[in-house]
């Protein structure tokens, strides 16, 4: 059974109750045909769960009797940040966010390199990658909503990164002897991937000055979004 999401504004744990609006309501009453008395399970996007019991359905709304709370299930230790340049394709681009909140990543940052095109995501394409997020977080039966960032720099990328400790891009030139391993008893991790023109030597050049473990993901030449989802496949199973 996947989940449904709705915001922390919509719950009260106090009265026992909550409320699924948007396009999950309409999901559940229209598409599911979920009636009173049927039981669901919904997340608020934060870690919690709600085991819930229908008691009321409108028309742009449904309305529950929350039954139990449970915390944290099936959520990796590892906290991935993902850095990702945006793909000419923009439904490329939209696998490449939907399968790595399926994956288990915390957040998506779009990050703009020398060869990236286009040059930033727009308005609505952001909110429509925050959609998608969504759906494929209920779907794969996770509880944190992964956060899809607005589009930033490559500097701007490496001064948000200076502190994390554990920071790896996964470049197509490196040797393929040089696999990511991750640090002891560090959970958390940035990962970067980058546009169909590859990083420029100067990029990579910086990322190792600032402290970027430069890793392969084998011999073949992947697609980004295939090389994002064996990259964060790699770290949080490691």
């Amino acid at each position: 059974m996947e989940y449904y999401y709705t915001g922390r504004e919509n719950i009260n744990e106090k009265e026992g109750m909550l409320t699924v609006k948007g396009q999950d309501s309409k999901h559940i009453a229209k598409v599911l045909r979920k009636k009173k008395g049927d039981i669901l399970n919904i997340t608020d996007g934060e870690r919690n769960i709600y085991v819930s019991k229908i008691v009321q359905i409108t028309k742009d709304s449904v309305v529950c009797g929350i039954l139990e709370r449970k915390h944290n299930l099936f959520e990796p230790v590892v906290n991935v940040r993902l850095y990702a340049a945006p793909l000419r394709n923009q439904d490329r681009f939209e696998f490449l966010v939907e399968k790595a909140v399926e994956l288990g990543v915390n957040e998506i940052v779009p990050v703009i390199t020398g060869n990236t095109v286009p040059t930033g995501l727009s308005a609505n394409k952001t909110e429509r990658l925050r959609k998608i997020a969504v759906h494929a977080m209920g779907q794969s039966q996770r509880c944190y909503l992964t956060r899809i960032a607005d589009s930033v720099t490559f500097d701007e990328m490496l001064k948000m990164t200076a502190f994390f400790q554990n920071k790896v891009v996964f470049y197509e030139h490196q040797n393929t002897e040089s696999v990511y391993v991750k640090k002891e008893g560090e959970n958390d991790v940035c990962a970067l991937i980058g546009p169909e023109g590859g990083f420029e030597e100067s990029e990579i050049k910086q990322l190792k000055e600032n402290n970027w473990l430069v890793c392969s993901l084998g011999e073949r030449k992947m697609r980004a979004e295939t090389a994002a989802i064996i990259g964060i496949y790699e770290i949080i199973n490691k």
